[in-house]
């Protein structure tokens, strides 16, 4: 069974329930109430009539016998202009009655004034009677007052409240309808968005229609479903890079694999005189070499772990030597100006790591035929060191400097391939800096260079 019929039926169950209780208790102790009053009014006139009656007959009584007259004549007087109906007997015989047809009494006790409420047709009575002795002659009294009026208002006033229960029933269920419909909307909605999110169509979103905690169930609901969508458009980008890797790995392999291959073989089958030897082992042993580069890179790549580096404090003025005496061969043979401004400074790094990160940018530099290389860092005040490389090389263009970090991705794949290059300095020095806790920012723009950004945290 759905929440919004549960919740309607209870609803209705409980309105229904509370309406009859309260109408039958109100209505029911509303009658009593009346009804005890009367009694309480009937019993005190009957014990004034009955007190008087005996006053009178003992004075009527003391110089003559009773006779059925007398007591009538007593009767009369005592009742005098009294709207109760009265019925005298005298040892068993009725001597004077005015009381209705059918109305009839219970079994009187001695000295004790006894009541009943009798219906007799359609009129309702309360009946007083009581029985006492006098010179050995044993008299009932009688009387009956009519309430009919107090039970015909109660009657009334149920018809009125069952007519006010019916329009307030009425007003309750379109209000429980309502009220159920819109409560459990946002469910229904969390239903319909859970089912589509099932059926494949992530990131589905519903509005949040209220501020309480179904509305932040929606919210809680809608930040999972955006999270999912990030997460398969996170996965879908991984199978893609990965379908992208091994594609370009088996692209980069190939072409020096057909080279040696295709040299050794020219060797193999042909003659050739030492020029033209020495020309093919040239080509086999660059090819080789770029393929030692290409693997070498890789294993960096997929073996590289945080538990796997070893940091120490290093003085980068010391590492500043050390990257110039490496550098200075190839940008002399690159014509290239190299200029260095490192703020003395420890940095807590793995000072080979590090050193593979700073050549693979400055290498990076030199492929994008840069003629000048700015390498310059210093201190935050936050205690983390920047250093920045700094090209005037070609540059890299807008819409490429999302994918640069990838393995195998390279903007100018035509001069990476004569540089022997395969695309894996960025993303290895981007690894390397995460390694350390850091981070590597790119800024370029394409014609006029770029400026990468080590950050490197306090230790």
């Amino acid at each position: 069974m759905k929440i919004f019929i549960k919740l309607y039926i209870g609803i209705m169950a409980i309105l229904v329930s509370a309406l009859l209780i309260s109408g039958y208790l109100m209505v029911s102790r509303s009658l009593k109430k009346s009804i005890d009053y009367e009694v309480e009014s009937c019993v005190e006139h009957f014990n004034m009539f009955l007190t008087s009656f005996q006053n009178n007959l003992i004075v009527a009584t003391r110089s003559k016998l009773a006779s059925p007259e007398l007591v009538s004549d007593i009767t009369k007087m005592t009742k005098g202009n009294s709207n109760m109906q009265i019925a005298v007997e005298m040892d068993g015989v009725e001597v004077v009655s005015d009381l209705p047809r059918g109305v009839n009494r219970g079994i009187p006790e001695d000295n004790s004034i006894k009541y009943d409420i009798v219906k007799s047709f359609d009129r309702v009575y309360v009946v007083c009677y009581s029985r006492f002795i006098k010179r050995n002659i044993s008299y009932t009294c009688t009387s009956a007052s009519e309430i009919t009026d107090i039970i015909n208002d109660n009657n009334r006033q149920r018809h009125g409240y069952y007519l006010i229960y019916v329009f307030v029933l009425i007003g309750g269920t379109l209000f429980a309808l309502f009220f159920s419909m819109n409560l459990t909307k946002p469910i229904r909605h969390l239903s319909e968005a859970g089912k589509a999110i099932s059926e494949g169509e992530y990131g589905k979103e519903i509005d949040v229609i209220s501020n309480d905690e179904l509305g932040d169930l929606t919210r809680i609901f809608n930040n999972m479903s955006k999270t999912i969508r990030e997460k398969m458009d996170d996965m879908e980008l991984s199978v893609k890079q990965k379908e992208e890797f091994i594609a370009a790995f088996a692209h980069e392999t190939k072409s020096p694999m057909q080279s040696i291959i295709g040299y050794a073989d020219l060797i193999y089958q042909k003659k050739l005189n030492d020029e033209e030897k020495r020309e093919a082992a040239e080509v086999i042993m660059n090819e080789g070499m770029r393929l030692q580069a290409l693997s070498e890179k890789l294993m960096d790549i997929v073996s590289l772990s945080e538990s796997g580096i070893t940091k120490e404090q290093i003085d980068t003025s010391e590492m500043l030597e050390d990257i110039k005496a490496t550098v200075a061969p190839r940008a002399q043979a690159k014509g290239a100006r190299v200029l260095y401004s490192l703020a003395e400074h420890y940095i807590n790094v793995d000072y080979d790591l590090f050193k593979t990160v700073i050549m693979n940018l400055i290498d990076n530099s030199l492929k994008a035929g840069a003629e000048k290389i700015s390498i310059y860092g210093d201190k935050r005040e936050d205690g983390s060191y920047v250093i920045y490389v700094k090209d005037d090389g070609i540059g890299i263009p807008p819409e490429e400097l999302s994918r640069v970090k990838e393995a195998f991705y390279m903007v100018d794949k035509s001069r990476s391939r004569k540089e022997h290059g395969a695309g894996l300095g960025l993303s290895l020095a981007d690894r390397i800096m995460k390694l350390h806790g850091g981070s590597m920012d790119i800024k370029s723009e394409e014609g006029q260079g770029t400026e990468i950004r080590l950050t490197i945290p306090s230790a």
